[in-house]
């Protein structure tokens, strides 16, 4: 393989403070380069240097043995770099045709025009060449996450790139999907000698996808080897610098939790004509909630607090919610932690401190309208102290926060409400394994101070490893529930495609279902 993109001794900073420190990465032609990283590490600011985002870096930049600079993303495009980055760049009202398309539309009949059944069908084919079923029709903001970044991916794709950058892809896909993609980063790879930059925290596919593996800590590089040379544990430990100590577990796998009591009971909720479900979660119990892309696990959960209508009745903690609203779920102890937290979770032009405190002033910090003084900066450094977040800065604006670091920001502002029933929609989705431990750790401590936890996520992984139990949906039913002992990954895959495949065939009884 010849070598296609050289990064000699890249140094970027931020008002002082140096995010790398002297990095040199380098990519073949035909290649999968795996770039892994703690939540600051720099690894997405690197790629955005490569990306033209950031023209002030320091160092230098080869393209085939050509010295280049890049000082604006336009003119890396141009040069045949696409970056996928891990928050997305769609155009929300747009059609999920005329994303893919956008910048490269086809000229109508008449100047100043644009051909849109010809955009469309272009579209199409686009997604079809890589197996991905998509509607073309439908504008962004109206499809899921993972359709969201499925079509980030159609449309990156779809460009004559030489060197495809993917900042965490999988991190909102199902199984399937990510199957899916694998498959085509290696026909990309292999038939069309196009280097591939894999940033991800899902160790497990870093080391079954990568020919070559960079793992950063603190803005430099700590090692370059084959991807063979590694595996989960030795990459983990790379990552953090030290042996990651075993977390406590809120209760052994499949054990009941420990406090009596109904934290959450749900009747009859049925969500956009799918049919009703009930649902009961005990005060400290901690549930999973698992399904494919598309089963209405967000549906659900949005139509608990009233964020989307809904049929049937909600108990928090024995008292019905009654007429359902977000601020009338959060007074009643019912908070959601949403999967999008650029878009739906936080305010990102807003302090940590703004964030952490804001659903808690009405029902904590104030007095007869009043909030407390000094209530909101102790509240902000208490959870800041509790999550480790990074830096320990009340004030730092959130948008400049890693992924992570924001992601605890986003769990921090659900715990300091002191909530009786918690909903998490997947609450480690792009966070690096430190923090990923941390969350967990945290998730763990607001079941054993009470609080019912419905746990919404893509990683099984997570899910058998957090929960007390492990309940299924498909199409908006739940359709089992399993414990955890009672389940490995692979059984616990067959049983949400079994209970979809039965959910097609009218079938309403799974064996083995506890």
């Amino acid at each position: 393989m010849s070598t296609l993109l050289e990064m000699r001794d890249i140094r970027k900073g931020f008002a002082g403070v140096p995010v790398l420190r002297g990095v040199d990465f380098s990519l073949q032609a035909g290649e999968i380069h795996a770039l892994v990283g703690h939540n600051g590490a720099g690894k997405s600011t690197l790629m955005k240097v490569l990306g033209g985002n950031y023209p002030d870096y320091e160092g230098e930049i080869r393209l085939a043995g050509e010295a280049i600079r890049l000082a604006a993303p336009r003119e890396a495009l141009a040069r045949g770099i696409a970056i996928i980055y891990q928050d997305f760049s769609l155009v929300p009202d747009m059609t999920v045709a005329e994303n893919i398309a956008l910048g490269r539309e086809p000229r109508g009949h008449f100047s100043g025009t644009v051909a849109h059944a010809r955009l469309r069908e272009r579209s199409r084919q686009e997604a079809e060449r890589l197996g991905i079923a998509l509607p073309m029709d439908v504008p962004v903001r109206r499809l899921g996450v993972g359709a969201q970044q499925l079509t980030e991916i159609v449309r990156a794709c779809s460009q004559d790139v030489r060197i495809l950058v993917m900042d965490e892809p999988t991190a909102r896909l199902a199984p399937a999907e990510r199957e899916l993609l694998f498959a085509t980063m290696r026909r990309m790879a292999r038939e069309r000698q196009v280097g591939i930059v894999y940033i991800s925290h899902f160790l497990d596919e870093v080391c079954r996808l990568a020919d070559r593996i960079t793992i950063m800590r603190d803005g430099s590089v700590v090692e370059t080897g084959a991807g063979s040379a590694y595996t989960v544990d030795s990459l983990a430990q790379l990552l953090v610098g030290h042996e990651i100590a075993a977390p406590a577990s809120s209760a052994a796998p499949g054990e009941a939790a420990a406090t009596d009591g109904m934290a959450l009971e749900v009747r009859g909720l049925g969500v956009a004509g799918r049919p009703p479900a009930d649902l009961a979660i005990r005060r400290g119990e901690i549930v999973g909630l698992a399904g494919l892309v598309g089963s209405g696990r967000t549906r659900f959960a949005r139509a608990l607090i009233g964020d989307v209508a809904g049929t049937g009745s909600v108990m928090v903690d024995g008292r019905a919610l009654g007429r359902r609203t977000p601020e009338r779920a959060t007074r009643h102890g019912l908070v959601l932690v949403p999967e999008d937290r650029k878009a739906a979770g936080l305010a990102l032009t807003a302090s940590v401190e703004a964030n952490v405190v804001a659903s808690s002033l009405a029902k904590l910090l104030s007095t007869a309208g009043f909030v407390r003084p000094g209530s909101r900066p102790r509240l902000a450094l208490d959870m800041i102290r509790r999550f480790a977040i990074r830096p320990p800065d009340r004030r730092k604006i959130v948008g400049k926060l890693s992924g992570g670091n924001a992601q605890k920001v986003l769990v921090a502002r659900a715990v300091a409400s002191r909530p009786k029933v918690m909903i998490l929609d997947q609450p480690t989705a792009g966070v690096d394994i430190g923090a990923k431990a941390e969350l967990h750790n945290q998730i763990r401590l607001a079941a054993r101070e009470g609080a019912g936890i419905l746990v919404i996520s893509d990683d099984l992984d997570e899910l058998l490893e957090l929960s007390h139990r492990v309940v299924v949906m498909t199409a908006g039913a739940l359709g089992g529930s399993y414990r955890p002992n009672e389940l490995n990954r692979a059984s616990l895959l067959a049983a949400i495609s079994r209970v979809a495949s039965d959910a097609q065939t009218g079938s309403e009884n799974l064996p083995g279902m506890a």
